[in-house]
């Protein structure tokens, strides 16, 4: 038998008793409790996501599914964590678009590579923004905003949650598709942006719907479109911005679990099968409706295709739109 042979027989044992290792691995999984990121704060739609989909987990693995909110550096830090652990099942991430995708367009540069270094597990939901405006702002409509801002170039300012946040980048989209023209002002969160957006030092906002729901309701504000395709149950008399003459206009956040790379297929798939049934129940679809969300549903190749569709869609407005975070 020639060297090469012997060589080659060997790397095939090798790779055989590894196949066998991951196998028995993925049937032995769960071992221990498992860890459940979060790069967000506290008290968000994606952390409030994430905690129902760990009990859930729970649930149907018969193991303890524990949330850790690791923050900062708009998510890149919990991220990191994530694809920087075993990948045995035991650390996953559940996150907003922004760490995934946006923010490798924002930052010069990453310390992890969302597509090499993360393995895709299923989609969980559609994150819309509103176009809020004040109560006394001279426009109603879409239309009617875009003719203003057209004719006052530079004179609005409009707010946003944050540098980079899905709600900026969204913004930025409706002022290339329009031509529209006004000042982005960056906020840290929603609160401060709702405070001065009541009190008028703000003529606008895009941001997510939750916050804005009981100010509209009561009048205070008003919303003149939403970024989805289609309409809101939470805010069933807002047109989608589609819906008023800007064509094949959508720019939605979204949230979705993954796990490090070279996470077993078998673990991979029974992660997002008990994903699905979780996206599935009523209570899910509930609470996600009262949080101006919507569900979404797909495997690994739906979230890898969406991901590397964001990033063609967002390229050239980040780079038109000078957007950049440090």
């Amino acid at each position: 038998m020639s060297g090469f042979t012997r060589r080659t027989l060997g790397a095939l044992a090798l790779g055989a008793a590894a196949l066998t290792t991951r196998r028995a691995d993925a049937q032995a999984w769960p071992a221990r409790p498992v860890t459940v990121v979060v790069p967000w704060p506290p008290g968000g739609i994606t952390d409030i996501l994430a905690r129902g989909l760990a009990r859930h987990y729970g649930e149907v693995f018969g193991q303890s599914f524990v949330v850790e909110n690791r923050s900062g550096a708009t998510g890149n830090i919990g991220t990191q964590s994530v694809a920087r652990a075993a990948p045995d099942g035991h650390t996953l991430l559940v996150t907003t678009n922004g760490p995934i995708t946006n923010n490798t367009l924002l930052y010069r540069s990453m310390p992890y590579n969302p597509l090499t270094d993360l393995a895709p597990i299923g989609l969980l939901a559609d994150l819309p923004a509103v176009i809020v405006v004040r109560r006394d702002a001279p426009f109603r409509t879409v239309q009617e905003l875009i003719a203003h801002a057209r004719a006052n170039p530079g004179k609005l300012n409009c707010g946003v949650p944050g540098n980079g946040a899905a709600a900026h980048l969204a913004s930025a989209l409706f002022q290339h598709r329009t031509g529209a023209s006004y000042t982005h002002v960056p906020y840290r969160g929603s609160a401060p942006l709702t405070a001065d957006l009541l009190g008028g030092a703000v003529d606008m906002a895009f941001d997510l719907v939750t916050t804005y729901v009981p100010h509209i309701q009561a009048g205070t504000l008003r919303a003149i479109g939403i970024t989805s395709r289609g309409p809101l149950p939470l805010l069933p008399d807002i047109q989608p911005i589609a819906a008023q003459g800007v064509a094949d206009f959508e720019a939605t956040g979204w949230v979705a679990v993954l796990g490090p790379a070279r996470l077993p297929a078998e673990i991979v798939q029974r992660l997002n099968e008990a994903a699905r049934s979780f996206i599935a129940k009523d209570e899910t679809r509930a609470m996600l409706v009262n949080a101006g969300a919507a569900t979404l549903t797909g495997g690994p190749a739906e979230l890898t295709r969406k991901m590397e569709a964001e990033v063609a869609l967002w390229r050239p407005i980040v780079q038109a739109a000078g957007i950049t975070l440090e």
